[in-house]
C-alpha cells in the first residue's frame, strides 16, 4: 500500500502550530523592538562618526554579519550554560544552568542578530536623505537632535519601513532556529505530535502554512504602513 496523506492529521497539526504562534511571535517582535532601539544607537553613532564608538561597532557589526545566526545562537548558548553554574557558586546563587530559560537565550541570541542587521538598515535610510538637508537644519540653527526628529527621520522612514518589515519576515523564519536549544516551537511542537505515528509530512506542511500565513500579515501591515508614510518620501520639516 502506497503513501497516503492524512487530512484530518494535516488539519490537527495546523491547530497545533496555531498553539505556539505566541511563542514565535516572542521570538521575532522582541527581538525586532530590541534591534530597532539599539540599531538606531549604532546607526546614528556611525553616521555622525563619534570617535571611538564608531569604530567598535562598524567592526562588531561587519564581524556578526559574517558569523551565521546558527552559530551566533549556539555559542551564546554554550557560553551562558557553560559558565553560569562557576558565575553562581561565586555569587553565591542558589541557581544552576539548568534554571536558565532556554527562551529567555534564544531572544537575546535574536536580538543581537536583529541589531545588527537593523543598525545597517536604519544607517541606509538615514543616508538616503539628501545631505544638503542636514546642511540646511544646521543652517537654521538646529541641533543634531532636533534635524533627526523633524526631518531626517520622516524622510528616511519610507525607506526604513520595507526593510524593517523583511528583518521581521527574516525573524519569523530564523525563530525556527531555536528548536536547537531545546526551545519548543512551531515544528518542535508538530513534531512531537507526529513521532508516534510518523506523519512527518503532514506535520511539516502545517509548520510551513502557518510561517506563511504570519509572513503574509506582515507584508499588508508593512505595504499598509509604507502608503502611511509614503508622504514623508517628498521632503519637508514635521
Amino acid at each position: 500500500m502506497g503513501f497516503q496523506f492524512d487530512i484530518s492529521f494535516f488539519v490537527y497539526e495546523i491547530g497545533i502550530a496555531i498553539q505556539y504562534i505566541p511563542v514565535v511571535l516572542l521570538l521575532s517582535i522582541v527581538p525586532l523592538m530590541v534591534g530597532l532601539l539599539l540599531g538606531t544607537g549604532i546607526a546614528i553613532i556611525r553616521l555622525f562618526k563619534v570617535r571611538a564608538l564608531a569604530q567598535l561597532f562598524t567592526i562588531v557589526v561587519v564581524f556578526l554579519r559574517g558569523v551565521p545566526l546558527l552559530l551566533q545562537l549556539t555559542i551564546l548558548y554554550l557560553t551562558v550554560t557553560l559558565s553560569f553554574d562557576s558565575l553562581a557558586q561565586t555569587l553565591d546563587l542558589n541557581m544552576t544552568s539548568k534554571d536558565i530559560s532556554y527562551t529567555l537565550i534564544a531572544v537575546i541570541g535574536l536580538s543581537i542578530n536583529a541589531t545588527v542587521y537593523l543598525s545597517e538598515v536604519i544607517r541606509a535610510a538615514l543616508q538616503s536623505v539628501n545631505s544638503g538637508q542636514y546642511e540646511a537644519a544646521y543652517s537654521i540653527g538646529m541641533t543634531s537632535l532636533q534635524m533627526l526628529k523633524r526631518i531626517v527621520i520622516p524622510q528616511a522612514l519610507p525607506v526604513a519601513i520595507p526593510l524593517i518589515g523583511s528583518n521581521l519576515i527574516g525573524l519569523i523564519k530564523g525563530s525556527a532556529i531555536a528548536s536547537l536549544i531545546s526551545v519548543v516551537e512551531i515544528i518542535n511542537g508538530t513534531l512531537f505530535e507526529a513521532n508516534g505515528n510518523y506523519k512527518f509530512l503532514e506535520a511539516y506542511l502545517a509548520a510551513a502554512i502557518i510561517y506563511w500565513a504570519l509572513c503574509i500579515l506582515v507584508e499588508r501591515i508593512v505595504a499598509f504602513l509604507e502608503t502611511r508614510v509614503g508622504v514623508y518620501g517628498k521632503g519637508g520639516v514635521v
